[in-house]
């Protein structure tokens, strides 16, 4: 089934989907890839309310700063899944 949500959140999900394994980028980037480069927040918000995480990898998204931000399941398993993904395992 099709997560829903409004049109932005279906926007920012469908982009991250394109966000490769092993190549993370931040929130910032995820915006301007949505297409809304000062809806840092809102890319933001659409990572925390993805309700397919296996499908839509939200875990590929951090903090300016390089740090892991907040995941649904904890930051450990966010940052498994990064070094998984690093790793050529995870493609």
């Amino acid at each position: 089934a099709q997560p829903t949500g409004t049109a932005f959140l279906a926007h920012v999900w469908r982009t991250l989907r394109d966000v490769k394994a092993g190549n993370p980028v931040t929130y910032a980037q995820l915006a301007a890839l949505a297409g809304r480069p000062a809806a840092v927040r809102a890319a933001a918000n659409a990572c925390a309310r993805n309700p397919v995480a296996l499908f839509v990898p939200c875990h590929r998204v951090l903090r300016a700063d390089g740090g892991p931000g907040g995941y649904r399941w904890g930051t450990a398993v966010k940052e498994w899944l990064l070094r998984h993904e690093r790793s050529g395992a995870g493609r």
